[in-house]
């Protein structure tokens, strides 16, 4: 199961670009494997994209993480790559997440904001059609929208991003620079879900909002969604400041305390793993 998911956006791509995906294996453990992949536009030999993306053996009935077998694990070993600067985190720290918060620890510091989709509040019970054969929701998009349905590609490309309007009457819009998702524990059929959403880190021009699902059912933590986004002039086609009238909003919504535990060591890379010495990395040897 693919349970920590993180991407950092390079350079927007357009219809018709023809990609490739090279990667490599950053680490490997008997109880996950730690991958990097990028995603490259040859044509203009510019970086699309980069991802770390973490991966572990479930058991698709229980849905309890199982051991890998030890002839994968060495195998992995025997191949790995160092994770290159340029697919390293700006913003979002890959150290393990903070996971002790219940919902009623946050709802009772945020308020109620319907007018921006990453705060807004959303409850839904997990339909037998978004699961497996064993009753474990299986669809990765309600864990990373927050709810229980997902817009089609049709609605997406009818409504498009959501755009707001600045201080000086320009259209504004948020564009995605980093993303991550952790998945904490497994829903079932039948469940109910709640998730919120606020910023854990404002900067003048980047937020960093983070979106949470619980477990109303179990009051287990399910997921967390982190998404790091510039403010853009879509009128002026140019990053901006983020206007006072917004910034004002996103100030009663900003709860850094809840963003990480405190530790001694902060991880820049995959959990648990110390950085490279500057001098040391170097364009890694990456896998087609």
């Amino acid at each position: 199961m693919q349970h920590d998911t993180y991407c950092r956006y390079h350079r927007e791509q357009f219809q018709g670009a023809s990609l490739t995906v090279n990667g490599g294996v950053l680490e490997a453990t008997p109880e996950q494997v730690s991958a990097f992949y990028e995603l490259t536009n040859p044509a203009k030999a510019e970086i699309a994209a980069t991802f770390v993306i973490v991966n572990s053996l479930l058991d698709p009935a229980t849905g309890r993480t199982l051991p890998l077998p030890e002839a994968v694990v060495q195998a992995a070993q025997g191949d790995t790559i160092e994770l290159p600067e340029y697919g390293r985190p700006r913003t979002v720290d890959l150290g393990p997440p903070r996971t002790d918060l219940t919902f009623a620890d946050v709802a009772a510091r945020l308020s109620e904001d319907e007018s921006d989709p990453m705060s807004r509040r959303a409850e839904w019970t997990v339909a037998p059609e978004q699961c497996d054969e064993h009753g474990f929701l299986s669809d990765p998009g309600a864990l990373m929208f927050g709810s229980g349905r997902v817009p089609s590609p049709e609605e997406m490309r009818k409504h498009g991003p959501m755009t707001f309007t600045g201080d000086d009457g320009h259209r504004l819009g948020w564009a995605s620079l980093e993303t991550r998702m952790v998945r904490v524990s497994q829903p079932r059929v039948g469940d109910t879900l709640c998730s919120i959403g606020a910023e854990i880190g404002l900067h003048a021009k980047v937020r960093h909002s983070r979106r949470w699902l619980f477990n109303a059912s179990t009051g287990q933590l399910v997921s967390l969604n982190d998404n790091v986004s510039i403010a853009l002039d879509l009128d002026a086609r140019r990053s901006i400041d983020i206007p006072a009238s917004i910034r004002r909003q996103l100030v009663t919504r900003h709860v850094p305390e809840f963003a990480w535990r405190l530790q001694s060591i902060r991880s820049t890379m995959i959990a648990g793993a110390m950085p490279p010495p500057a001098h040391m990395v170097t364009r890694p040897r990456l896998l087609p």
